[in-house]
This record gives C-alpha cells, sequence and structure tokens, in this order.
C-alpha cells in the first residue's frame, strides 16, 4: 500500500495544531477560574496567597492540554477549599460568583466545622499537631461524623493557618475603627535564646477596654532601636500604617525589657 504523496505529507506539516481555548461555560462549573492572555487560573487563591498552595499549577497559571481535568482536580484540593472557605467568611457580597462560592462552602461547612474546632483545641491547650488525628479518631468513636480529609498534622496547621488569618483581620478591622489603642511588649528569649517581643494592643469596642495579641516577633538588635523596629512590625502585620500608628497611639507598658534606654516615636 502506497504512502502519502509527499505534497500529502507537506499538507500536514502546513496544517497548525489546535489551540485550546478557555470555554466560557467553564465559568458556570468553577466560578473561581479566570483567564487572562490565555493564562488560566484560581481567582480565589491568587486572592488568599497565605493560604493557597503556591505549587499549584492554577495558582501559577495554566494553559494547554487537560484543562478540564485540571479544574476538577483543583477544586477539591485541601488548600483550594479552605481558601473558598475563607473567601465565604470574610467577603460581602450579592454578585454571582458570591452566590456560587456560598453555595459551594455552604457545602462544606458541616464537614470542615468541626475540624476547624479540633484545630483551634489543638493550637489553644499547645500541643503538638500530630495529636490532631487521634483527636478526630476519638470523636468518630463518640458518633461526630468526620471528613475523611486532612487528617494528618499537615492538616491541622492548615486550619491552624487560616483561623488565625481570620483573627488577625478582624483584630485589624478593630484597630482601624478604634480612634485611640495602647502598645504593650513583653521581652522574653525562645529555646535558642533569641530575644522576643511579645505585643499586644489595648483599645476600647463597643464601650469596653479590650486586649489583643498581635504577634511574637524575634528581636533583629537587643536595643532599643530593634526592640522598637520589632514592634512596628507586628503592627504592621495588622494592616496599620506609620500614619495610624502616629496618629492613635497614646501609651506604650513593657515588661522584661532587655534595654531601659528611650526611643521616642515622634508624631511629626
Amino acid at each position: 500500500m502506497a504512502g502519502p504523496s509527499k505534497k500529502a505529507k507537506s499538507d500536514i506539516a502546513l496544517t497548525p495544531k489546535r489551540k485550546r481555548t478557555f470555554i466560557e461555560t467553564w465559568k458556570t462549573q468553577f466560578p473561581w477560574v479566570r483567564c487572562v492572555d490565555d493564562i488560566m487560573f484560581c481567582e480565589v487563591c491568587r486572592e488568599y496567597p497565605s493560604i493557597a498552595d503556591h505549587n499549584s499549577k492554577l495558582y501559577e497559571g495554566v494553559t494547554g492540554s487537560k484543562c478540564i481535568e485540571t479544574l476538577q482536580s483543583h477544586e477539591s484540593s485541601k488548600y483550594h477549599l479552605l481558601c473558598i472557605q475563607r473567601k465565604e467568611v470574610t467577603e460581602k457580597g450579592t454578585g454571582p460568583m458570591f452566590v456560587a462560592l456560598k453555595k459551594q462552602a455552604e457545602n462544606m461547612d458541616d464537614q470542615l466545622k468541626p475540624m476547624f474546632n479540633t484545630a483551634f483545641y489543638v493550637a489553644k491547650q499547645k500541643l503538638p499537631f500530630r495529636s490532631f488525628e487521634g483527636l478526630i479518631e476519638l470523636q468518630e468513636k463518640n458518633g461526630i461524623k468526620m471528613p475523611t480529609q486532612y487528617r494528618n498534622d499537615k492538616g491541622c496547621k492548615a486550619f491552624v493557618l487560616a483561623i488565625a488569618e481570620v483573627d488577625k483581620d478582624r483584630v485589624s478591622e478593630d484597630l482601624k475603627a478604634s480612634r485611640f489603642f495602647a502598645l504593650m511588649g513583653d521581652g522574653s528569649t525562645d529555646i535558642s535564646v533569641t530575644e522576643q517581643e511579645n505585643v499586644y494592643v489595648s483599645y476600647v469596642k463597643d464601650g469596653l477596654p479590650t486586649t489583643e495579641f498581635i504577634d511574637i516577633m524575634a528581636v533583629k538588635s537587643a536595643d532599643a532601636n530593634g526592640v522598637l523596629a520589632a514592634l512596628l512590625e507586628a503592627l504592621h502585620h495588622v494592616d496599620l500604617t506609620d500614619g495610624d500608628i502616629k496618629k492613635k497611639i497614646i501609651a506604650c507598658t513593657f515588661d522584661g525589657a532587655s534595654v531601659k534606654a528611650p526611643v521616642t516615636l515622634s508624631r511629626n
């Protein structure tokens, strides 16, 4: 049997490969997907980089074949679901994307709530993350239905980080709404004898005094300027600008400070 002629071979070689294009109907099934310049990515994961999996194809952006398989795999991935949960907690709106995400998050809520509560208990009681799996199994024996995923120490860490991020945003909103606040620092050292500064803020919320923990900051230099830099960095972590700090701070108190020399935070 004769093979294809030279002309036929030439026609085959010159035939361009089919270019895979983004299908708009995917947005109905996957409301979080977006496509810019032929690069498809997850808008929700990019919105919460502190929670998202940076190695995910749809966090970095993807083109080429097997797009629908990639979307399906990403939709059920652990860190994507945590980002969805975070968006459902923090976003307030009525647009179509919000409604779709809210519906998706509601389906996960009953399953993930016990996991979040257990992870919070582990962190609150200062237990090792590896105790998470055993606590989940204990609850199952007591008749509580638990998901089959996220049962290891890595899952516990992801839940704790998500809780911490939401709590940080809550404190940030409180501080921005407050007219004034006071700063408290408690000096200490960790197991490696590295100087640390535990940072707290006090403010008035709904007519009542409130004190919140912000962060534990490593002090780069054990002098007054080093402590001040750590305190300011902690305040920046709750989204306070230098202008906010100079305008609203009215008092500072310290305990366990390694230095006594004062440093002035000018309002000018």
